[in-house]
């Protein structure tokens, strides 16, 4: 009987990568230094931008395990879609309004994971900082002030661009195992970054 519970029991692993993506999105920097504004539209861009990248070293898992890396990216993005239904209606979206939404948001995650990918295949910088101030301007840069709301620092894509560089270069030197098991490690860096370039030496 505790097997037959234990073998129903949900895989949580999903769960603990969705928010270790979570977590490292939403760290201070870049919001306080490189010019992502603290807002909905923001935090959803940089969201989007790191399950890009984990996905993606998902995708290159090979050989016996490639099924389990396909699972898994498949629990990990309905986990992540899951999330964001839930965030629009505790937003205020109506029932009949957040399926348009999501299609949105769904059409927002395939077009930057192609440019992102397309940029770090090719290991082309300068196309990977078109990318990120392309589609980060879409919903953070060009977004109308709200009232009463300070003016934001400009978007450091140089720097965003680097980083998301170093991030794809870290994760794809991390085991299998790391990733199937919701444990990636993020590269750190120093807190006091200033100037795009500074993240490599970190």
């Amino acid at each position: 009987m505790v097997f037959g519970l234990w073998k129903r029991r949900k895989d949580m692993t999903p769960y603990t990568l969705y928010r270790s993506v979570m977590d490292q999105s939403r760290l201070p920097v870049f919001f306080e230094q490189w010019g992502v504004p603290d807002t909905i539209e923001g935090r959803f861009d940089l969201l989007i931008a790191h399950s890009v990248l984990v996905l993606k070293r998902l995708k290159a898992v090979q050989g016996e395990r490639a099924e389990e890396a396909a699972d898994r990216s498949q629990n990990f993005a309905d986990v992540l879609f899951k999330d964001l239904d839930r965030a629009m209606r505790e937003t205020g979206v109506s029932d009949v309004g957040v399926p348009k939404k999501m299609n949105k948001l769904a059409s927002a995650f395939f077009g930057r994971g192609k440019a992102f990918t397309q940029a770090l295949d090719a290991q082309d910088r300068a196309a990977m900082i078109e990318a990120v101030q392309r589609n980060f301007s879409e919903t953070t840069v060009d977004r109308p002030a709200e009232v009463g709301e300070a003016p934001g620092s400009p978007l450091n894509a140089e720097a965003l661009a680097d980083y998301l560089i170093r991030v794809d270069a870290s994760l794809h030197d991390q085991s299998d195992d790391d990733l199937l098991s919701g444990m990636p490690v993020w590269p750190s860096w120093p807190e006091n970054l200033q100037q795009a370039g500074d993240v490599s030496a970190a």
